[in-house]
């Protein structure tokens, strides 16, 4: 129906979009700030809290405009995964400034894929209330490995959809790469840079941001785990002060043509390899310490 309004509206000569909003202003003093870590159920949870704090001209922070704006002041090679990577370090301060941005907007609700900061966070904290969701590091690596690989445009942040179908050993070897690429290590450590602002270095330097992560986590009005989500429900009740329900929206599900299932079975088949898997754990080591901490902390 939606894309139907759509389409009527668009032979009309305009051009809308069509999210959901709350039925009614809550109360002014619930805003909300959800931090959609990526391939952490955060579009079902975008939705079910939109549809309750969502206003009219307050729409979700884009991905693909965020990355544009990136692009346009950097002025660096972009040939390679590791200069790509040098990018994301670049864009990761970005999206922490553009979120700044729409803080200052005074929106009850506000979400999207960006992070914060210590400072962020002691800036705003008190006048928003930050929720986000956690998920096992190796699970939400492998998901969002498999999602970008099928669904990503932007050549730029590998793995993307290709244009032309690929072999299985074509999908196998582009992983292999990627794995051991700066790249890899920056898909296993996705959640750290949204909870901190930016990537660690290596191993020490995650190490060390251990301790910055709970700490970030702790100014959090909710914090809830992928497994268990009756709780993370719960928790934002208690916040927002209005029955929240989470329904199953998986995006990937969704995309089920024969080539990309075959491309779906490809990628969760080699990566349920013990060889693969073992080197999928060791760049979520720290991330993997972290996801722990915060569910003795937190959970």
């Amino acid at each position: 129906m939606k894309t139907t309004m759509r389409k009527l509206i668009n032979l009309l000569g305009y051009d809308v979009t069509v999210q959901p909003i709350a039925n009614k202003l809550t109360s002014a003093n619930t805003k909300v700030v959800y931090i959609h870590i990526p391939k952490c159920g955060g579009v079902s949870i975008d939705t079910a809290l939109r549809n309750l704090l969502g206003q009219v001209g307050q729409g979700k922070i884009k991905r693909k405009p965020m990355i544009a704006s990136s692009l346009f002041e950097y002025d660096k090679p972009l040939n390679s995964l590791e200069q790509q990577a040098d990018f994301s370090e670049f864009h990761a301060q970005k999206i922490r400034e553009i979120l700044a941005y729409h803080l200052n907007l005074n929106w009850q609700y506000v979400s999207g894929h960006v992070n914060v900061s210590k400072k962020l966070l002691d800036t705003y904290s008190g006048e928003y209330d930050f929720i986000t969701l956690l998920r096992d590091p190796v699970d939400r690596f492998i998901s969002n490995y498999v999602f970008n690989k099928l669904t990503n445009e932007l050549e730029i942040m590998a793995p993307f959809k290709d244009q032309h179908s690929l072999t299985q050993d074509e999908l196998i070897a582009e992983v292999d790469t990627i794995l051991a690429s700066k790249r890899g290590w920056h898909m296993a450590n996705t959640p750290t840079m949204f909870i901190t602002g930016r990537y660690p270095r290596d191993n020490a330097d995650a190490q060390e941001m251990g301790e910055e992560f709970i700490n970030n986590l702790k100014k959090f009005k909710v914090v809830g785990f992928l497994d268990d989500l009756a709780d993370f429900e719960q928790k934002c009740i208690k916040v927002i002060n209005k029955p929240l329900e989470i329904k199953s929206l998986n995006r990937t599900a969704d995309l089920n043509t024969d080539y990309e299932q075959f491309v779906q079975q490809t990628l969760k088949d080699y990566f349920a390899q013990p060889e693969t898997l073992n080197r999928v754990k060791a760049l979520c080591e720290f991330e993997n310490r972290n996801y722990l901490r915060a569910k003795e902390i937190l959970g």
